[in-house]
């Protein structure tokens, strides 16, 4: 089973057109590669997301990861991601507070986020019917 991150929004500029996810830097400004982003692998699951004060979650993307292994792109190390769903989807009234929400990057435990998350995503990276 994939791992879910989730990226905030103010964040992303630029990750989908360049099919990519950047990794955050530390308050030096250093790139932060010892973080929760080290353990982002292949076919894991990002999207791309906003909170509202009301609590409620806004899913503007969904993307599977191509690689482990990041890539240069400008000043930035990045990881491939194929984008395979783009729109908005709001989640309202889950059952916890999203404590996360507001971070850059944050790995995603909610069951009932990533069940929305996989009902997005296309077919071909559904389970099968049977599971």
């Amino acid at each position: 089973m994939a791992t879910f991150f989730g990226i905030e929004e103010r964040n992303t500029q630029g990750f989908i057109e360049n099919h990519t996810v950047c990794l955050p830097h530390s308050p030096d400004g250093k790139t932060d590669l010892h973080s929760i982003v080290s353990h982002i692998r292949t076919e894991d699951i990002v999207f791309i997301k906003h909170c509202t004060p009301q609590f409620s979650l806004h899913i503007k993307a969904i993307g599977v990861v191509q690689s482990d292994y990041p890539i240069k792109a400008g000043i930035e190390v990045c990881l491939p991601v194929e984008w395979v769903w783009m729109g908005e989807k709001v989640l309202e009234n889950l059952d916890e507070v999203l404590a996360l929400c507001g971070d850059a990057l944050y790995e995603e435990h909610n069951i009932m986020v990533q069940r929305e998350l996989i009902n997005l995503l296309p077919e071909k990276y559904q389970l099968p019917r049977e599971w």
